[in-house]
């Protein structure tokens, strides 16, 4: 038989002469080369702390945060509360400055009827005499209507002049409405006792109505006179609403 000598190393292209020890023995890596490896261990363990640390910053930032918004969101729910009890305290503000201006409409449109009957009493001429007083009318509309005999007419003119010159009626809305001659409604006692030759002579006077609506003057600017003619409480009272500022002066 034929035996075959087949030399592997040579079809391989080396040289018998090759040292093959040599090629089973690795390179011993250096430090430079170990540089990378140590790098990246080092990255390995250093980067999930950095990751946690950053973390856990990143909750407290969080945390505190969310704190701060609860304060804030407490403020923003206190000043709601507080501007809720300011517009409570304005609308009883309000309601209290309505009940008295409302209270201060009602002094200023008082003429008191004891004042007013005064007034009459004291502009009355001493020819003219008073029957009747009566009311008329009612709000800005109310009035007084007089009804009298005088001695003249002059007397009753004079009445009508002196009551339109009074504060506490309307110039414009006085006025003489009729006056008539009549017989002058005199009283006589002891009419028996006269003699029998004795003529007693009536004498003639004049039927007179007037009416007078009171004048739009605010009782504040009326205060003198209405204490003037009696009526102190009235006045007192407002007086009372003008110092306390309630009233212009």
């Amino acid at each position: 038989m034929y035996n075959l000598d087949i030399n592997f190393l040579r079809d391989r292209g080396l040289d018998q002469s090759t040292d093959l020890s040599s090629l089973a023995q690795k390179k011993e890596p250096t430090m430079a080369d170990k540089i990378p490896i140590f790098a990246g261990i080092i990255v390995a363990l250093v980067a999930p702390a950095i990751a946690f640390g950053y973390l856990q910053s990143v909750k407290a930032k969080t945390v505190r945060v969310e704190q701060e918004i609860t304060e804030i969101e407490s403020e923003i729910a206190e000043l709601g509360n507080q501007n809720k009890r300011i517009e409570a305290a304005n609308e009883e503000i309000q309601k209290a400055e309505q009940e008295t201006a409302a209270l201060v409409s009602v002094f200023e449109s008082i003429k008191p009827w004891a004042a007013i009957m005064q007034e009459v009493s004291d502009r009355t001429p001493a020819g003219v005499l008073v029957d009747s007083i009566q009311q008329s009318g009612s709000g800005n509309g109310t009035g007084i209507n007089i009804a009298g005999v005088a001695r003249s007419y002059n007397d009753v003119n004079d009445f009508v002049l002196f009551l339109q010159r009074s504060p506490f009626f309307s110039e414009k809305q006085t006025k003489l409405n009729g006056a008539n001659l009549v017989e002058f409604p005199v009283e006589v006692e002891n009419e028996e006792d006269l003699p029998d030759n004795a003529t007693l002579e009536i004498p003639q006077g004049i039927k007179y109505t007037i009416s007078a609506q009171l004048s739009n003057v605010p009782s504040s600017q009326l205060i003198e006179e209405i204490a003037q003619k009696g009526s102190v409480g009235v006045a007192t009272r407002l007086k009372t609403l003008e110092r306390k500022g309630a009233l212009s002066k």
